[in-house]
């Protein structure tokens, strides 16, 4: 595929051998018996069969390689430097459109087949070549074999080439490509590291190719060898290999292969650039993570080969993540991301937002009113998410004003939408911002876009850094004083990435460098293709997926740390709760929506959520009520839960109404073990691989099922009318309500009803929970109010434990942990044998202890840190749980520890589990 020059004392450079010896040695006496091979091969009637069989297979297929196929080689007159006879698996398409004639795709230096597809050599005739120059450990100056792309588009005469250790020092390396008339390289990769104490990057020459090795074994564990690098000064396309055979990533829980993934549509703005996956071989994981600020297509080759084809700004930023696990991925990633989102308390409840087609304040008081009149369980309401538009002049007016004061009165937060496009015309936000030039334009006049959103002619801001962000910040900064004068709690940011609901202006074929066959679908509602930047004459294309972003970075200087922030468009650097737009109320969507969290969460973005039986615009449809209780159950799983005001429980039937107050009342019992989750930063909903990679025939492509945290396995409905589900328990579990024991290394049909959402308890560890049993809470002022996520914090806790024992099954043991702030830590577990003994402790930071303290003993507390029980399954000797009262009161006693007598022991005698 390549060549390497290797020292060798017995061969001549032409690599023959370079002297010819003779061993001297006597030849022993043979055995004259003939061999049963010389048998077969002297009867005339097998050898016959032979010679017939392989001129069966060999005749027919020499004929169709000479006669009929033209993978053999290139064009005759052209010079070859790579084969085209590799297997279709490996093939790269080549050049566009695809229906290239042979006598165009030879000219563009590549293979055909009699099939009409035109794809890459293997080497490809378009790479870079490393200068004659280049010494290992220094930059490197890239120059292109061929001149001319496949797109018609001449290469770029030089890239500069950089590698760096990633910030762990062993989690992996940082590649860069970059522009050398540009400032794309930074001044801080002026030496190439080529090594960390685990791995070796291979560089080779004079075609230039990168391989990740590892020192133990030299495997190779990442390939840029397999495919083409072709760079124009607007386009990248390049080939790259993880040695996988199951491939997870770019928001999904599971790629497959022979598809394509387009970062840029019209269904969600967000681009999540990261691929991982799992070599069944080298039983390891790794993954990588890419710059994308523009149109990007990832295709996922059948070979697992990935392909990303990509706008080009100043570089190509490539961050190669070792693993080799699945939690080792996490923490390599978050080391780059850095982007941990822990909002305060209250936002892990309901959040309500009126979505309906026209503004209406009479109707948002009418429903707003039922809500608190029927106990209906949430935590903020946004009252319209249509009424707040950063260029109207915000002011609340008595409508708005009665409205905010009646959430107070009732304990909610107000967390308004703020719509970030403008409204076109003579407002002064308007004026404003087209003075200081920070409009997105028109290709035509060179005057501010008019695009339409919401039944609204619009203009849209250009919310890069460019070289008018001085304008920008400073017409932001007038604009936010109008937002302070809400005096919201958080905000929700809606139409932060540019949308243009009468766009009818598609590309046309080569109008675009390259263009994914289904782009036309996805561009529709976004702004036209050939709209340019505020500062440029370069197409938003080519920033579309930066806009969203660099809006929720500039609102987010000017927020209080203590509001929430929600955003649909958000990058892999954001903190901030993610919440996806436009996601219509079907099943496929639900689906579509634990697919994309799963591989969300696995990525290191956990603050994430589901809006909850879709929040697209219904139009004359309507949400079957079991599919939004099926929506709830997974919704309620997740940090964030927001549901559109004509979702609420009050909006559906009796029954539909009482599951849904069931399931909100579990919600509230598990957050505080949700909350520890994301407080330590850990992945939160994790496939079922992450901790079962002996059984990856069963878990590498099993998505519908998933566990969060260590704790727990969740196997929610995501079909209708379902009367039992496939459940595969790689291990004993319990059930975590009641207990049932579910038999491990198995799959099993386990039967559901609507109202069901299976949840099973892993051996070994302890959740706790707070003791919610009813819709209100009653107040120390003798009145009640319904559950919010800060006044379930005033319940007691309990504890479900379930015991992993040894191989003898008379010694069990469980654990757990619950972080109730940071510095402020419960330890809990219990130990079966002799005797039953349960402990707690609490840690609590000496920096911070006084304070942390006084939320849980003063006479203001907002922090109830009592344990009244503990309910334990998995007795090796009884099928019924184990119920003890513990007691415990931080305020009283920071640890406990009691003892119980274990009345179902039938274990060794008492000498042997003493030394146990």
């Amino acid at each position: 595929m390549f060549r390497r020059q290797e020292a060798s004392n017995s061969r001549g450079a032409n690599g023959r051998v370079s002297e010819t010896q003779y061993d001297a040695a006597p030849i022993p006496e043979f055995d004259k018996r003939p061999a049963f091979i010389h048998i077969l091969l002297l009867n005339k009637t097998i050898r016959l069969f032979v010679v017939l069989g392989l001129a069966s297979v060999v005749i027919p297929v020499f004929a169709y390689l000479f006669f009929f196929s033209r993978e053999i080689g290139h064009d005759s007159k052209r010079d070859i430097i790579g084969t085209c006879g590799h297997p279709a698996l490996y093939h790269i398409p080549c050049g566009y459109p695809s229906n290239l004639s042979m006598a165009e795709c030879h000219l563009l230096g590549c293979c055909y087949t009699s099939l009409a597809t035109c794809y890459h050599s293997l080497p490809s005739e378009h790479q870079y070549i490393i200068g004659s120059d280049w010494s290992s450990g220094t930059p490197s100056v890239l120059s292109p074999y061929r001149t001319v792309t496949p797109y018609d588009r001449p290469a770029l005469p030089e890239v500069r080439f950089d590698v760096s250790v990633a910030e762990d020092g062993v989690g992996g390396f940082r590649f860069l490509l970059s522009k050398m008339n540009g400032t794309g390289a930074p001044s801080s990769m002026n030496t190439m590291r080529l090594e960390t104490a685990e791995l070796l990057v291979q560089v080779y020459s004079p075609t230039f190719f990168i391989e990740v090795k590892r020192k133990a074994d030299q495997k190779v564990i990442f390939s840029s060898a397999r495919g083409p690098l072709i760079m124009t000064d607007e386009f990248i396309e390049w080939t790259l290999h993880l040695g996988a055979d199951t491939l997870f990533g770019l928001g999904r829980a599971y790629l497959e292969p022979g598809t394509k993934f387009l970062l840029l549509n019209n269904l969600n703005s967000t681009a999540v650039p990261i691929v991982m996956g799992y070599n069944a071989n080298l039983k390891i994981y790794n993954g990588l993570i890419f710059n994308t600020p523009g149109l990007t297509e990832v295709e996922i080759v059948g070979s697992r080969l990935i392909v990303v084809r990509a706008q080009l700004g100043a570089n190509f930023d490539l961050r190669f993540l070792a693993g080799p696990t699945p939690a080792k991925l996490f923490l390599q990633s978050k080391a780059i991301l850095k982007n941990q989102y822990t909002p305060p308390y209250w936002a892990y409840g309901v959040h309500v937002c009126d979505q309906s087609p026209k503004r209406n304040l009479t109707n948002v008081r009418r429903n707003l009113e039922l809500l608190l009149n029927e106990t209906i369980m949430f935590d903020s309401h946004c009252l319209h998410n249509d009424q707040f538009w950063i260029s109207d002049t915000m002011t609340l007016g008595t409508e708005l004003e009665s409205l905010r004061q009646m959430l107070r009165d009732a304990g909610k937060k107000f967390v308004p939408s703020l719509v970030l496009t403008l409204a076109y015309g003579g407002n002064p936000t308007f004026i404003d911002a087209r003075e200081n030039n920070i409009l997105l334009r028109h290709p035509g006049n060179q005057l501010a876009y008019q695009g339409r959103v919401r039944n609204r002619t619009v203009a849209y801001i250009d919310w890069r850094t460019t070289s008018r962000s001085a304008n920008l910040s400073e017409w932001l900064d007038t604009q936010w004083q109008k937002v302070v004068n809400l005096g919201a709690d958080g905000y929700t940011l809606e139409e932060a990435s540019p949308r243009d609901e009468r766009n009818s202006s598609l590309p046309w074929p080569k109008q675009l460098l390259y263009q994914p066959d289904h782009l036309n679908d996805s561009l529709v509602e976004l702004l036209p293709w050939n709209t340019i930047l505020s500062d440029s004459s370069q197409l938003v294309l080519s920033q579309h997926n930066d806009l969203g972003v660099r809006a929720l970075e500039a609102i987010q200087k000017r927020i209080d740390p203590g509001n929430l922030l929600i955003a649909g468009s958000y990058g892999l650097n954001s903190p901030v709760a993610v919440l996806p737009a436009n996601v219509s109320a079907t099943w496929i969507s639900l689906r579509s929506e634990v697919d994309r969290v799963i591989g969300l969460s696995m990525a290191g973005i956990t603050f994430t959520g589901t809006p909850i039986c879709g929040n697209a615009p219904l139009g004359n449809a309507s949400a079957s009520e079991e599919l939004c209780i099926r929506w709830y159950q997974f919704g309620s799983l997740l940090p964030l839960f927001r549901v559109t005001a004509d979702r609420t429980p009050d909006r559906f039937s009796r029954f539909g109404r009482r599951v849904m107050h069931a399931i909100l009342r579990k919600r509230f019992s598990l957050l505080e073990y949700l909350h520890t989750l994301i407080l330590e930063d850990a992945p939160y909903l994790r496939p079922m691989f992450y901790h079962y990679e002996e059984a990856a025939n069963f878990t590498t492509e099993l998505w519908e099922q998933f566990m969060i945290g260590d704790a727990l396995l969740v196997a929610p409905v995501l079909l209708p009318q379902m009367s039992q589900i496939a459940i595969y328990f790689p291990e004993s579990f319990y059930e975590l309500w009641g207990g049932q024991a579910m038999p491990g290394n198995d799959v099993l049909q386990y039967a559901v009803v609507e109202s069901d959402l299976p949840m099973f308890l892993r051996p070994g560890y302890t959740v706790p929970l707070r003791d919610i049993v009813e819709e209100l809470v009653q107040l120390e002022n003798g009145t009640a109010a319904p559950v919010t996520a800060e006044l379930s914090r005033l319940k007691p806790l309990y504890l479900v434990g379930a015991f992993e024992c040894n191989a003898r099954r008379w010694r069990c043991s469980t654990s757990g942990r619950l972080l109730l702030q940071t510095g402020f830590l419960l330890e809990f577990g219990a130990i079966l044998d002799e005797r039953l003994i349960i402990s707690v402790r609490a840690n609590v930071s000496e920096v911070e202890g006084a304070t942390l303290r006084q939320l849980a003993c003063s006479e203001v507390a907002t922090l109830n840190v009592t344990i009244g029980s503990v309910q334990l399954y998995g007795h090796p000797n009884s099928s019924q749980p184990l119920l003890h009262d513990i007691e415990y009161d931080f305020c009283q006693q920071e640890a406990k520890q009691v003892e119980f007598v274990n009345s179902h022991r039938k274990g060794p005698s008492d000498s042997i589990a003493s030394t146990s």
